[in-house]
């Protein structure tokens, strides 16, 4: 299966997955954004400066191994170049969507992929385009290839 896994679901896949992830993504093709990479660590930066719920050390440690992840090819960046412009400008504004949001719809359109993510009006709105899951059926489905595979 391919998935393609916005930065929502990012962040839960590297913290919740660690070492496991490498093991499993082999099995696996998960595919992101640019953009997801910079959202999720967008994301690391608030949860560490504004909301303080995480030390910034443990923001910096998942922002180098989201990072890893990507040169390693873990999860393989969708390469921005590729990407249908004006059909995701169309759907951000025929759906209401922010071009960010559409070029996930986009992206998983054009890579046949799955589209994981935990925006509820995202996954609402991608199900007219693309199959749409939540991380924790992501969860659920790798680890389920995994001890079907082991």
């Amino acid at each position: 299966m391919k998935y393609l896994l916005d930065a929502s679901a990012l962040i839960p896949l590297v913290t919740r997955r660690g070492k496991q992830l490498i093991i499993e993504a082999c099995r696996e093709n998960l595919v992101t954004t640019d953009l997801a990479l910079y959202e999720a660590c967008n994301t690391l930066w608030k949860l560490a400066t504004l909301l303080n719920t995480i030390p910034i050390e443990d923001a910096v440690n998942v922002a180098i191994t989201l990072k890893d992840l990507a040169v390693r090819s873990v999860i393989q960046p969708a390469d921005f170049t590729k990407l249908d412009f004006s059909q995701t400008l169309m759907t951000a504004h025929k759906e209401r969507l922010t071009f960010y949001d559409a070029s996930y719809i986009t992206t998983a359109q054009s890579t046949e992929a799955i589209l994981v993510t935990e925006d509820e009006k995202l996954r609402k709105t991608a199900k007219k385009f693309v199959k749409t899951i939540t991380y924790t059926e992501l969860e659920n489905n790798l680890a389920q290839s995994y001890h079907s595979h082991g």
